[in-house]
């Protein structure tokens, strides 16, 4: 017996007395074996006018075939995926995962129009998340912060008019966001913003309006987070 490599596929090859062998067969497995090999060789080249890949020496990782074919040609990709099967694709596209907890603003930011029974005064609670947080909710992405508030008011929220305004130290970026994140159609008075990595300066202001009609205004509350 005897075992000749082509490409990427083997050919087997029986040894039977000249007189028996059938040549029609064996050139047939011969032909498929060569188209085979050629036609994956011009998927990897990529469209036509593409500079040839360098052919992998053996043992070469799936991911440095996939990103050599991605670079050449959407199709060889594609093409490689298949073969390769989905273990060569790392995490399938799942968020990255961690764990954080809340960081909470310096101080409650009071509150006025609203509050625990007929009080017009109260406090809203405010904090902000980092991420990666996963797969736990809230789903938090790596250089993202999650901002969310909570007036200190016993009623079903309408509307938010809350607003972020943050500045990250390390990148020199920032902006102002509304914190207008709605969940089945409720208010969750809270906003998920990229912030990018570093330390992060933020204020938050606004108010709240009710069910009721009761509207809370929250004066600005600051703070100091680390995304």
């Amino acid at each position: 017996m005897q075992f000749t490599s082509v490409g990427f596929l083997s050919v087997e090859f029986t040894y039977q007395p000249r007189s028996n062998m059938r040549l029609p067969l064996i050139l047939r497995r011969m032909s498929v074996a060569v188209a085979s090999a050629a036609a994956l060789a011009l998927t990897v080249a990529g469209q036509a006018g593409a500079s040839p890949t360098a052919v992998q020496p053996p043992g070469s990782a799936p991911a440095a075939l996939l990103a050599e074919s991605g670079m050449q040609s959407p199709e060889a990709l594609a093409v490689l995926q298949k073969i390769l099967g989905a273990a060569a694709l790392g995490p399938l596209g799942l968020p990255e995962f961690g764990v954080t907890t809340p960081q909470d603003f310096m101080y409650p930011a009071p509150t006025l129009g609203c509050g625990v029974g007929e009080t017009p005064v109260t406090v809203t609670v405010a904090s902000a998340q980092a991420g990666p947080n996963f797969p736990l909710p809230p789903f938090i992405e790596r250089g993202q912060l999650r901002f969310q508030a909570l007036p200190a008011h016993v009623d079903f929220p309408k509307q938010s008019g809350l607003s972020l305004i943050w500045f990250n130290t390390t990148t020199f970026k920032g902006g102002m966001e509304p914190l207008n994140d709605v969940l089945l159609g409720v208010p969750t008075m809270s906003k998920t913003v990229a912030t990018g990595a570093g330390t992060v300066l933020a204020a938050l202001y606004g108010d709240v309006t009710y069910q009721s009609g009761k509207t809370c205004f929250a004066l600005p509350t600051v703070g100091t987070f680390t995304a």
